[in-house]
C-alpha cells in the first residue's frame, strides 16, 4: 500500500547517513509519486470534527495535522491509494482556536534515529505552545502579546509566531521567553517565508507592507527592509526563482512580486485571480499554486522562460468556501488544501499542476499572461470584487470567511465581525 511504501522510504531516509540521504530522499519521492498517482482523478477527502483553520503533513509519516476551533489538533493518517483516512490522536493544545500548527523536527543530519517530531502551535487565546504527538504531553508553552494568527517553524528548536497586532517573536522552546521580538507592523502578520541564507524571515501584513527581518537582531536594529505601504492587505507568500523573487497574494486579487534586496516597491504584479489569495504555496522555481476565496486552486508560472508570468489554470476545486491552507508534502507529490466546508482537508496530486507548467495542458479562462514592465500603482485593485467594498481582514475572516461574506450589509458585517472576533 502507499501508506507502508511511505512508511519504509521515511525509514530508510532517517536511518541513512549523511552521504546517502540524497539516494534515500530520491526513493521517497518515488515512492509518493506512486502514492500520488491514486489520487490522479479525484482527491482522498478527509472530514475533521471541528472546523479546521491550518494543517501539515507529518514530515515522515502518512499523517496529517489539522488545527481546529476548539484549540485541539487532530492527527489523520491516510492512505492514498486505498483513499482512505482515520483520526488517530486529538491534541489538547489550547483552550481557544488553534489557528497555525507546525512540526518542529528532531534529530541531527549524522544521528541513525531521528527523535519524533513535536507540535509547535499558536492560538487566539495569545498562547503559543509545543506538544509531544506521541504521548500527547504539552512540553512547554508561552504567553504572546496579542492572538496567534500565523507560524514557521526553523529548526527543531526554533520557530516565529506572527500576531494579530503586527508583532513577530522568535521562541526557542530551551527558553521560556521570546528570544527576538519585532513590532513593526501595525496590522496583522498574515505570513512568513524563510529566505535562502536561512537568518532571513519574510512577513508579510495586513498593513499592506512586506517586512524582512535578520533573525540575528532584536528590536528594530533587526528589520532589513519594509515595502511602501500598497492599498491592500498581503495575505500570504513565498521565496521563488532561488531566492530571487518573493511573491505575496492580496485582498483584492493580484499577485504583487518584489526582487529580493530590492523591497521597496513591487516589481510585477499577476492578474488572473478573481477573489483574495488567501494561500500559497511553491512548487518550483518558477511555479506556484494559489488558494482563493472562491475556492479554487491554481497554477501560476512565475518568471518563466517559456510560459513568463501567468495564471495558468485551475488545478483543483474544493469547493465553495474559501481556501484556509495550501501545504505540500514532504516528498513534493501531492499537496493538501483546507476550507471550511466537511470535508474540511482535500489531498490532491500534484500532476496536473505539473503538467500546466511544462505547458502541455492549454490555458483556462481568465489565465491572462501579465504585462511585462512595472505596474502603475493605481491599477491594483484589479479584481471582479466590487470596489468600496473592503472584506474583512484575514485575521478576523479566518474565523469566520464562511459567514462575513462581502455581499452582506454593513450592520451584518459588524455583527458577524463581533460574534467571531474573540474566536
Amino acid at each position: 500500500s502507499s501508506l507502508a511504501a511511505l512508511s519504509a522510504c521515511s525509514a530508510l531516509v532517517r536511518a541513512a547517513p549523511a552521504h546517502a540521504r540524497s539516494h534515500g530522499q530520491a526513493r521517497t519521492r518515488r515512492a509518493g509519486a506512486m502514492a500520488a498517482s491514486a489520487i490522479e482523478d479525484e482527491p482522498l477527502s478527509l472530514s475533521t470534527t471541528q472546523h479546521t483553520f491550518d494543517a501539515q503533513f507529518h514530515p515522515r509519516e502518512p499523517l496529517l495535522a489539522a488545527a481546529t476551533i476548539t484549540g485541539a489538533v487532530e492527527l489523520h493518517r491516510f492512505d492514498l491509494s486505498e483513499k482512505t483516512s482515520e483520526l488517530v490522536r486529538s491534541l489538547e493544545c489550547h483552550k481557544e482556536s488553534c489557528r497555525a500548527a507546525r512540526f518542529l523536527v528532531g534529530g541531527s543530519s549524522g544521528s541513525k534515529e531521528a527523535a519524533a517530531p513535536r507540535l509547535a502551535t499558536a492560538s487566539a487565546s495569545c498562547f503559543t505552545a509545543v506538544t509531544d504527538i506521541e504521548s500527547g504531553k504539552k512540553l512547554w508553552k508561552a504567553k504572546l502579546r496579542a492572538a496567534g494568527n500565523t507560524l514557521i517553524a526553523l529548526d527543531e528548536q526554533r520557530f516565529a509566531v506572527g500576531d494579530d497586532d503586527g508583532g513577530v517573536a522568535l521562541y526557542d522552546v530551551r527558553q521560556k521567553k521570546a528570544a527576538v521580538c519585532y513590532e513593526e507592523n501595525s496590522d496583522f502578520i498574515s505570513d512568513f517565508a524563510r529566505g535562502k541564507d536561512e537568518h532571513t524571515l519574510c512577513a508579510t501584513s495586513g498593513d499592506g507592507t512586506l517586512a524582512v527581518y535578520d533573525l540575528r537582531k532584536s528590536g528594530t536594529k533587526g528589520l532589513v527592509a519594509m515595502s511602501d505601504f500598497q492599498d491592500d492587505e498581503y495575505l500570504s507568500l513565498d521565496i521563488v526563482r532561488n531566492g530571487t523573487k518573493v511573491v505575496c497574494g492580496s485582498q483584492t486579487g493580484p499577485l504583487a512580486i518584489f526582487s529580493w534586496g530590492d523591497f521597496g516597491d513591487l516589481k510585477d504584479r499577476v492578474r488572473g485571480h478573481p477573489m483574495s489569495v488567501d494561500a500559497l504555496i511553491k512548487i518550483s522555481e518558477d511555479g506556484i499554486l494559489t488558494g482563493s476565496s472562491d475556492g479554487k486552486v491554481r497554477v501560476v508560472s512565475i518568471y518563466s522562460k517559456e510560459l513568463g508570468n501567468a495564471v495558468l489554470g485551475i488545478c483543483a476545486d474544493h469547493g465553495e468556501y474559501p481556501i484556509e491552507q495550501l501545504t505540500l508534502s514532504p516528498c513534493e507529490e501531492y499537496f493538501a488544501s483546507v476550507s471550511h466546508e466537511q470535508p474540511a482537508v482535500r489531498i490532491w496530486s500534484l500532476g496536473m499542476a505539473r503538467r500546466f507548467l511544462a505547458g502541455e495542458v492549454p490555458g483556462q479562462a481568465g489565465a491572462k499572461e501579465q504585462d511585462e514592465g512595472e505596474p502603475d500603482s493605481d491599477d491594483s485593485d484589479d479584481s471582479d470584487a466590487p470596489k468600496g467594498k473592503k472584506k474583512q481582514p484575514k485575521k478576523r475572516r479566518k474565523k469566520g470567511g464562511a459567514i462575513v461574506g462581502s455581499g452582506k450589509t454593513h450592520a451584518q458585517r459588524q455583527a458577524a465581525s463581533s460574534f467571531f472576533g474573540g474566536l
